[in-house]
């Protein structure tokens, strides 16, 4: 039998109890059916140097840590709460210990979570970049952020900090965050400027030099098409031609529209009459498609102040935009409002398309950028050109397979130069 010494004081109260003890030269002997107490005595010991060593060790380091952090926050809970700086502190585990509501936002952390690893989300998201600082010690500042709300985009610029105590020691990881979309819109709406600036000088001096010899090609096509008979086959040819033609000074001239930073010929137009006039001539063309029109229109639309043809133009291309972007037929809802707090109308085009997608988002507006074969890439650099003519903003909203919401803002302010005038 196996003599255990020491170890019969820790079976004793499970050996004492079914008397099946023998008492020899001072220390215990174990009957055979003892030997399991025995083992699992030697286990129920070893769980207990386990808790008392390691758990309730790590416990107290815990809670040394969650000390830190509520004498940290005790005093400047309310100020991060009113900040307009997202703010959030996880300990070394990943638990949130302060969050404003603003940080939840950015991050769409779901009101039952309490442990950013319990939070679902992708590789680019907030509480990735804190995972990463957390596990990896890697830093991260001034990072770009995009939150992708309903209706909305804003932009935001993260950065992530370790938090360590006075040994050095890792304690959790702290994510800030601040709203720069309007330094963000700023910069691209600059940045697009730049673009169509230099394109349309291309244009504007080499437009005559192409429409001069243009026009000569047009006329003698035109002339070999009246010496042949009309039902000769070559007239098909004819009349490509001649189209080919139409649709290379159809470029130029949106070339042109580029190079010339004019002002719009103003004046006071009712907005739902011209969107109506847009959405007909495209009527036929929504319909062969399976296309339903829909329209919103505010009633308290006031009379606003544009360039009618212009404006007209840029209708016209975001509804053609929007029916190619649903070749099997869907909704396009076009609706238009009265921003009374920013005294400001706002259009806009939502579709049930294809969307965009998100690599091809900052890139739409550029000339000559397109995704389908028989495009120009040239309808939404000369819709932005002209919104931007009249002191307004065109912006978009889309997630690829879910469809796009092209957004015009125009500010009010021209009326009263119109009365002025």
């Amino acid at each position: 039998m196996p003599r255990i010494g020491l170890w019969g004081i820790v079976v004793l109260p499970v050996t004492g109890m079914i008397g099946l003890f023998h008492w020899a030269l001072g220390t215990f002997h174990l009957s055979p059916w003892l030997i399991v107490f025995q083992a699992l005595a030697e286990v129920l010991l070893a769980v207990a140097v386990f808790y008392f060593v390691f758990i309730r060790g790590e416990k107290k380091e815990r809670e040394k840590e969650h000390h830190y952090w509520d004498k940290q926050l005790a005093d400047h809970k309310q100020l991060l709460e009113y900040l307009p700086l997202a703010v959030l502190f996880v300990d070394r585990q990943g638990t949130i210990m302060h969050m404003n509501n603003l940080a939840r936002e950015i991050a769409d952390i779901k009101d039952n979570v309490k442990n950013i690893y319990q939070n679902p989300h992708g590789a680019e998201d907030p509480l990735e970049l804190l995972k990463k600082t957390l596990e990896s010690k890697q830093v991260f500042q001034e990072y770009d952020y995009t939150c992708r709300l309903v209706g909305e985009s804003k932009y935001y610029r993260l950065n992530t900090s370790l938090i360590q105590d006075e040994d050095g020691q890792p304690l959790g990881a702290l994510l800030t965050g601040f709203n720069i979309s309007e330094q963000f819109l700023l910069e691209e709406q600059l940045s697009q400027r730049g673009k169509l600036a230099m394109i349309g000088e291309l244009a504007a001096g080499t437009a005559h030099e192409i429409r001069n010899p243009l026009t000569s090609v047009r006329g003698l096509v035109q002339i070999l098409g009246q010496r042949l008979d009309k039902n000769d086959s070559a007239q098909e040819y004819i009349k490509m031609m001649l189209s080919e033609i139409d649709h290379i000074n159809y470029i130029i001239k949106e070339l042109l529209l580029l190079a010339r930073r004019t002002s719009p010929n103003l004046s006071f137009i009712s907005l739902p009459a011209l969107l109506d006039d847009a959405l007909l001539l495209l009527e036929g063309q929504a319909n062969s498609k399976g296309i339903f029109v829909y329209k919103e229109y505010s009633n308290e639309l006031p009379l606003v102040v544009l360039d009618e043809d212009q404006m007209k133009q840029v209708f016209i291309n975001l509804a053609t935009n929007a029916i190619h972007a649903m070749p099997d037929g869907g909704e396009l809802v076009v609706s238009a409002e009265y921003v009374q707090q920013e005294e400001s109308i706002v259009v806009k085009f939502k579709d049930t398309g294809i969307g965009i997608a998100k690599e091809n988002i900052s890139r739409i507006f550029h000339p000559f950028f397109t995704t389908r074969p028989e495009g120009t890439g040239l309808g939404l650099p000369v819709s932005y050109q002209i919104v931007d003519n009249h002191g307004g903003k065109l912006m978009v909203e889309s997630i690829s397979g879910s469809g796009s919401t092209f957004i015009i803002k125009i500010p009010l302010v021209n009326r009263e130069n119109i009365k002025a005038s």
